[in-house]
């Protein structure tokens, strides 16, 4: 009877170290799936114009340009 409870023990310990390591092994690579957020890319963001483009023209080399400039053609 006392292997068979040392033994049930071990499995016992064993099983919920095996599970810790799963549950830190997942915590981490959902943690490094997110994209991080950084202050430039949140300032950036931002300080994007939200104006839509009210016309445009083409320059010397025939490039099209939005007027104003830094709007968000449609």
């Amino acid at each position: 009877m006392e292997t068979s409870a040392w033994r049930r023990l071990r499995h016992l310990v064993g099983g919920s170290c095996a599970a810790a390591l799963l549950a830190g092994t997942v915590g981490v690579a959902s943690a490094e799936a997110v994209p991080q957020t950084t202050k430039a890319t949140v300032e950036s963001s931002s300080a994007a114009p939200l104006q839509t483009c009210t016309d445009y023209h083409y320059d010397e080399n025939g490039t099209l340009i939005w007027d104003p400039p830094g709007c968000t053609p449609p």
